[in-house]
């Protein structure tokens, strides 16, 4: 049990970042290539391959190659089921959710 929470910890802090749920919802209308998603973003190629590499490790997105070009995708149904599904809890107790204070001192004492 105790390796299935440390899993299950890891899968939900690679999606606490903004920018990785940022791509992930880009992803959620098709694949796209690293230079697409930050030129989408307004970020280097660089921060969001940094990116990218964790989400691929954590299995939520995958990749095909076409000659010298990556192209990125959601890793399956499941992802793009838990991604739909926490959309809409997040609209159903977005004031509840928004206004939890243990959450808020935990984001405050991220370096």
């Amino acid at each position: 049990m105790e390796s299935l929470l440390n899993e299950l910890e890891f899968l939900f802090q690679a999606l606490s970042d903004k920018t990785r749920l940022q791509i992930v919802f880009l992803l959620l209308n098709g694949e796209k290539s690293v230079q697409e998603i930050s030129q989408e973003l307004g970020k280097s190629q660089s921060s969001i391959s940094h990116h990218l590499a964790c989400l691929k490790n954590c299995g939520i997105v995958k990749t095909r190659r076409d000659g010298k070009f990556s192209y990125y995708s959601i890793n399956g149904k499941e992802i793009r089921d838990l991604i739909m599904l926490a959309t809409n809890h997040v609209s159903n107790y977005s004031k509840s959710i928004l206004s939890c204070s243990i959450v808020k001192e935990e984001k405050k004492s991220v370096p």
